[in-house]
């Protein structure tokens, strides 16, 4: 059986990530192994963000940027919202992982192993790894392809599921200059919420996605119809063709990584809590979590547990309120979100929601949300948890 120093249980957003900084660092003399149960060939999703400058890791692969976005809210409310120092960017899967492999090939002590994980363990002599092309140990396993178990009653858990197709109109259709990054005058259909999201290529091509946040997903027709509906009502599109589409489920869960009894194996991504619970953002927090990790495999040698703050406590319990309000129906999510982006200025909400703000910020925005709904919501998730 073959020991390495790492291990990399998964090749995608957390995986691939953590791969990247660790060669970037003394830490690429380590022997690493990265295991995926399929090569990244494929341009199989879209990562958005926004973030200040243009000095990152990642900006050489960047599709597009943009300093504003269209917002459609509740009510006939619609702006162009000024992003202030953030850039709203977009990075496509495939050049992701292009750009990450190419990287990463240049390094001898990395061996990639396209084999099924049937099985990963927590030993006394480090992190066990079972797959259909043979069993490894390693100092550490990092760990992004265990799932979430999104079944405990003291928790919320709803999904973020979306379809996307890239169509071409014959007409000029699309501003590219502005994506659509929320489009809540599609119809809500019960409890969650529901929107529309076009990211402009040019004038005559673009991603259009139905995104719901809801706690079942819906039949493959239904997203189909719905993209039809939004494509020929909302974008008065009529004709057009499909060149690529995408699918994606993501968890939104205020579930904590179960991890507390676990010494060599290391959960990443969303087993790890990478994604933020109410929104289902997942890119920026990905990158903050592997750096931080990759500083203290440098620093101290090991991963750190973090302790729990009362900051990070409060936060957790804004996320666990928002999606007790949204998961129990207590107020409209479109108009929650609406009021959000219509009574704060857009770079103190990206801020707030990127966990870059201070308390006086977030009591300031937790200030122009429904009080009632998130008092009884907020109250609801406590209990829960007791």
């Amino acid at each position: 059986m073959k020991r390495y120093d790492y291990i990399i249980a998964g090749s995608g957003l957390a995986g691939l990530s953590l791969a990247y900084y660790i060669n970037q660092s003394i830490l690429r003399n380590k022997s690493i192994l990265i295991i995926d149960k399929e090569a990244k060939t494929k341009n199989d999703r879209t990562w958005c963000f926004w973030e200040k400058g243009d000095n990152h890791a990642f900006d050489p692969i960047v599709f597009r940027s943009w300093k504003q976005v269209y917002f459609y809210g509740a009510k006939g409310f619609a702006k162009a919202l000024d992003l202030g120092d953030y850039s709203y960017k977009w990075i496509r899967g495939i050049d992701f992982y292009n750009f990450v492999l190419t990287d990463l090939r240049t390094n001898p002590n990395i061996t990639f192993l396209t084999a099924t994980i049937e099985r990963i363990r927590d030993t006394a002599n480090g992190g066990f790894v079972i797959t259909d092309e043979g069993q490894f140990m390693a100092d550490y396993v990092f760990d992004s392809v265990t799932p979430l178990k999104l079944d405990n009653p003291q928790r919320h858990n709803m999904l973020q599921h979306f379809k996307g197709w890239e169509i071409t109109t014959p007409q000029a259709a699309f501003d590219p200059s502005c994506p659509t990054m929320m489009d809540y005058r599609v119809e809500q259909n019960g409890v969650g919420v529901r929107f529309g999201y076009v990211l402009p290529i040019d004038t005559h091509r673009a991603l259009v996605e139905y995104t719901l946040f809801s706690d079942k997903l819906l039949q493959p027709a239904e997203y189909d119809a719905e993209l039809h509906t939004y494509i020929r009502d909302y974008l008065k599109i009529e004709d057009f063709s499909i060149e690529d589409e995408e699918f994606g489920v993501i968890p939104m869960t205020d579930e904590p990584a179960d991890d507390k009894n676990l010494k060599y194996v290391i959960r990443i991504g969303t087993t790890g809590g990478y994604v933020k619970a109410s929104t289902g953002y997942a890119f920026s927090r990905t990158q903050r979590s592997t750096q931080l990790l990759v500083g203290q495999l440098l620093t101290a040698g090991v991963p750190l547990r973090q302790k729990k703050t009362i900051r990070q406590f409060f936060k957790g319990l804004m996320d666990s309120t928002f999606l007790n309000v949204l998961l129990y129906g207590r107020h409209p999510g479109k108009n929650v979100f609406t009021r959000l982006y219509k009574r704060n200025p857009t770079p103190r909400l990206l801020a707030f929601l990127d966990e870059d703000t201070r308390l006086v910020d977030d009591l300031r925005i937790m200030s122009t949300v429904p009080l009632v709904a998130f008092t009884r919501g907020m109250i609801h998730a406590l209990v829960k948890r007791i």
